[in-house]
């Protein structure tokens, strides 16, 4: 009789607060930071965390990659990715997204990289993990320069 007591407060807590959530008004259960604080603060540091897997420095003492090597790195690679793809649907339905008729498919093309990404971590394939974190960019400078041109620098002169 207890644990029939307590299982019927549960789901009364449950319907409960699942009702006070469908209440509330469609834009206070969406992101409500300015598209700059999420792009700036939350996305790119994702997409950050996602490229550094694949980053490689070359310095006087050679050449230094952080290509995953452990099985929790590989686990976190995977994690990164699947962070990020995630993260373009808060972007699409920010309160601030951007309404224009390309949007969605900018926010498609990084979502399926980050997939793309995901999956190679997850085979543990890392040319697949290169070209995804190249295809990120790609996709992540083609938004830029469609709505945000500033963030791009100048492609370099010819001379």
């Amino acid at each position: 009789m207890k644990y029939q007591s307590m299982a019927l407060l549960a789901a009364l807590s449950l319907a409960l607060g699942s009702a006070a959530f469908a209440a509330r008004p469609a834009d206070q259960t969406r992101s409500q930071l300015p598209i700059k604080e999420f792009m700036g603060h939350v996305f790119q540091r994702n997409a950050e965390q996602v490229w550094g897997w694949t980053a490689e420095e070359v310095d006087v003492r050679g050449t230094h990659s952080s290509r995953p090597v452990t099985e929790q790195d590989w686990e976190n690679a995977e994690s990164d990715a699947l962070s990020l793809a995630e993260l373009t649907y808060a972007l699409e339905g920010s309160v601030n997204r951007i309404n224009a008729p390309d949007w969605r498919a900018h926010i498609a093309r990084v979502r399926e990289v980050a997939n793309a990404s995901a999956h190679a971590a997850e085979a543990h394939d890392y040319p697949a993990l290169q070209k995804a974190g190249d295809d990120l960019n790609e996709a992540c400078v083609s938004c830029h320069m469609r709505f945000a041109p500033q963030l791009e620098s100048p492609p370099p002169s010819a001379s």
